[in-house]
């Protein structure tokens, strides 16, 4: 999990029988809290590192990443930089088969080509959750909403169908980013 900072997410994915979850934040106070406070949880492990230098970890080390837009609050320019070099760090740390999830405010306008699908070459799906108890201006009742457990079907170039209305402008945006079996990055963040 990065930038896991004090989040209940990696607490209840033990819970549901995950059994080895590693967390990371640039924070060493939000690591050493969680630390001390699941040291009895031996599924998880805390480490404060910025989440661009993971060399700690060995090439293909992670079956699946969960990045909860932990930069998100960052300015854009520096925002910019750390999301092309997540995303190289993301693809270069899993294994082929796994999976990035990128959780996050920003709709694929802002986010799909800091994916860089065809650099990465791997398969990207988007999920849009509205906010909890979300409901259309004019509309009392949740019935006619989208429905959030599909895929929204994205253009060849990863973007919403023209025709595509986002109800909820604050919705999550879930991007599933499965890397290929045999693939590697054909690009270096440097080079953006």
């Amino acid at each position: 999990m990065v930038g896991c900072g004090n989040s209940l997410m990696s607490e209840d994915m033990v819970k549901d029988g995950y059994e080895d979850i590693m967390n990371v934040d640039i924070s060493s106070v939000a690591i050493e809290m969680m630390r001390t406070k699941h040291a009895s949880v031996p599924q998880l492990k805390y480490m404060q590192m910025d989440v661009r230098d993971m060399i700690c970890f060995e090439y293909e080390y992670f079956d699946t990443v969960i990045d909860k837009g932990q930069c998100f609050s960052s300015s854009a320019l520096f925002l910019f930089s750390v999301l092309v070099e997540k995303a190289y760090v993301g693809m270069m740390l899993i294994k082929p088969g796994g999976t990035y999830f990128l959780i996050t405010y920003g709709d694929p306008k802002v986010r799909m080509h800091h994916l860089t699908p065809s650099a990465y070459n791997w398969n990207i799906s988007l999920y849009i959750l509205p906010r909890p108890g979300f409901k259309k201006p004019g509309n009392s009742s949740s019935s006619s909403a989208k429905p959030c457990l599909e895929a929204i079907p994205l253009t060849s170039e990863g973007m919403l169908p023209p025709d595509y209305v986002l109800e909820d402008p604050d919705s999550h945006f879930i991007y599933i980013c499965n890397k290929k079996v045999g693939e590697v990055a054909q690009i270096h963040p440097h080079t953006h």
